[in-house]
């Protein structure tokens, strides 16, 4: 259970940092033009959402029924 909790936290924080640094690059910026604080609050925004999703289909049960 361990393992496959760990695995959905890297999963997700990989996510996160490659969807915000596309997004900064369709813009035609790049992260220190971004905002470092902005940056580091989308990616763990997505990394969130993403998580909420993937507890479900893992099988992780972090969040409560």
């Amino acid at each position: 259970m361990l393992v496959k909790r760990i695995l959905l936290v890297v999963i997700c924080l990989i996510f996160g940092v490659v969807v915000t640094t596309g997004i900064t690059i369709l813009i035609g910026t790049t992260p220190a033009q971004y905002g470092t604080g902005y940056f580091t609050l989308t990616a763990i925004a997505l990394a969130f959402a993403l998580g909420f999703w993937l507890d479900k289909f893992m099988g992780t049960n972090l969040l409560p029924k």
